[in-house]
């Protein structure tokens, strides 16, 4: 027993252990769906995760797609909330929807260059941005480009990651926006 643990708690064996454990998880999360954060119950500053269609937002406006020429090189579930559009560097980015920017920021660890709308009961989260055009607290309308697609932050190529948010509940774009 105590040659399991120590060769367990290893290097190897402990890489071993977390890429199998990874490994279940997202297996788990294929078959059964995403699950939420504890955040969710808690109050917490998590993101909780909700399956496609849960909730239906409303707008009175007209919705868009972000960036006209891409392709989905990422989709929704449970450890990627959000969709990712892939296009060439430098493609513009709109927002969905009108409303006041919130956000601009720099990570470099996840998002990257990134912009955060708040269009009232919803916001929308477009990462990993090239050049970014607007700043906080400027009113955007359907036209104004917010930056361009890049590939900052912990990125592998070039594409726009674009979350929706209703409050600390992250929502599929596919079930809201005609993305294909």
């Amino acid at each position: 027993m105590w040659k399991k643990l120590i060769k367990l708690v290893s290097r190897k064996g402990l890489k071993r252990w977390v890429g199998l454990t990874m490994a279940v998880l997202v297996a788990v999360t294929a078959i059964w769906g995403p699950f939420p954060t504890l955040a969710a119950d808690t109050g917490g500053a998590g993101l909780a995760i909700l399956p496609e269609g849960a909730i239906e937002v409303v707008t009175e406006e007209a919705a868009q797609i972000p960036i006209e020429n891409y392709r989905v090189s990422q989709g929704y579930y449970f450890l990627h909330p959000g969709v990712d559009l892939a296009a060439k560097t430098g493609e513009p980015v709109k927002p969905v929807a009108r409303g006041k920017v919130i956000l601009v920021a720099h990570d470099k660890w996840n998002y990257g260059n990134q912009v955060i709308i708040d269009h009232g009961e919803y916001q929308t989260l477009y990462g990993h941005l090239s050049k970014i055009n607007v700043a906080e607290g400027q009113e955007v309308g359907l036209e104004t480009v917010l930056g361009e697609v890049g590939s900052s932050g912990r990125s592998s190529g070039p594409h726009l990651h674009l979350e929706i948010r209703e409050g600390n509940k992250t929502i599929n774009p596919k079930s809201v926006l005609d993305i294909k």
